[in-house]
């Protein structure tokens, strides 16, 4: 569904709200290098509120993307794939609320490590389904579903696949903040 006009407002919304996640992600990234080099904020600090960015998106950003006629409702799609599909973001929702849960209340070093573990668990299940396609004559959108993101680099236009996107983004993001684990691990 190219046309905004053609979707209903919650899906315009989650759109947008996963527009405006990302650009906060990336101002995350940025004031996470600035505290790096110039404050005295801990590296495992540093980590958790990245992975906790994470979990939010992982646990807020999939519904309100998937909760609409877009994959959940969509009805060109069977029963039994919305079945899984809503099996599935569920899933992530409580994956992202138990890494939130242990990264905060219940943190050490092996807890941090799970919670970085979880978010690639989802990464690279995402990756695997992904190479797999042909397998299972798999799509990576429906035509009336997400709209593609296109991007301006070097002055040429690329569309972008809205998931690869996004996933992408949280594995450089999640790979960051498993090196400052590590480094912090090194550190002391």
């Amino acid at each position: 569904m190219l046309n905004p006009e053609d979707r209903s407002k919650a899906f315009n919304f989650a759109l947008k709200a996963q527009e405006v996640f990302g650009f906060f992600i990336g101002l995350t990234v940025l004031w996470s290098i600035y505290a790096l080099t110039f404050t005295q904020i801990e590296i495992l600090f540093i980590s958790k509120i990245l992975l906790t960015l994470i979990c939010i998106g992982f646990g807020s950003i999939t519904p309100l993307i998937d909760f609409n006629e877009s994959h959940a409702t969509n009805p060109l799609w069977t029963g039994h794939a919305r079945f899984h599909l809503v099996w599935q973001v569920n899933a992530i929702i409580i994956t992202a609320i138990l890494s939130l849960v242990i990264l905060w209340s219940y943190y050490s070093f092996e807890n941090h490590l799970i919670v970085i573990l979880l978010n690639y668990l989802w990464i690279f299940s995402f990756y695997a389904t992904f190479m797999g396609l042909k397998l299972f004559d798999g799509e990576l959108n429906d035509i009336n579903g997400v709209p593609p993101v296109f991007l301006n680099l070097l002055s040429k236009k690329f569309e972008v696949d809205r998931n690869v996107y996004a996933i992408s983004g949280i594995l450089v993001v999640n790979t960051y903040a498993f090196i400052l684990f590590l480094l912090s691990l090194y550190l002391t």
